[in-house]
């Protein structure tokens, strides 16, 4: 399934599944920079409003959260029908930039024509949070795996707004990985 395709179809699928205060946008712009220029005025001056080229990338999709009438970005997902290494590394520099910018942001890959993560992908990885190798995942399956994907991620998401940006002490971390099949 090319590409696009698969977007449009897990775009449908995330729509159904998201509450009222979530917002799915495709080709959606998100910033990978803010500086101060030399009158120490913010740049770009317009951050609520992203421009692909002025200091943002575009996304294939992006997971919004509503908060006080302000899209607030949860989650990326990049499709791909297959991966290279180059996809992995451009991606993942992509994820960095960001999350330097959207502390709290979950981001991720989905390529639609493979049915297992190649081993590329845990070498050179450094900032993408998830990866779904989708090829069993065509439209009988997507909803139940674009609903808890979701829903997984917008949980992570909101942690790490705790961690970020309120003032809670913690006196223990731990990372963990999970692998797993969504649907069995």
């Amino acid at each position: 399934m090319i590409e696009s395709k698969f977007l449009e179809i897990f775009t449908k699928a995330a729509v159904q599944v998201s509450d009222k205060n979530i917002i799915i946008k495709t080709k959606t712009n998100l910033l990978y920079e803010l500086y101060l220029d030399k009158n120490l005025k913010l740049s770009p001056t317009e951050p609520q409003n992203p421009k692909r080229g002025v200091s943002a990338f575009q996304t294939d999709l992006c997971v919004y959260e509503n908060i006080n009438d302000l899209l607030f970005p949860r989650i990326v997902i990049e499709f791909k029908t297959k991966i290279t290494t180059h996809d992995i590394i451009t991606y993942s520099g992509k994820a960095g930039k960001h999350k330097t910018i959207y502390p709290s942001l979950r981001y991720g890959l989905l390529a639609s024509e493979i049915e297992k993560i190649p081993n590329r992908f845990f070498i050179h990885n450094e900032n993408i949070d998830f990866f779904i190798a989708a090829l069993q995942y065509k439209e009988e399956k997507l909803l139940s795996m674009a609903k808890e994907l979701i829903k997984e991620e917008i949980a992570i998401s909101k942690k790490l707004d705790k961690i970020n940006f309120e003032s809670h002490s913690y006196d223990y971390y731990r990372s963990d990985i999970l692998l797993k099949n969504f649907i069995k």
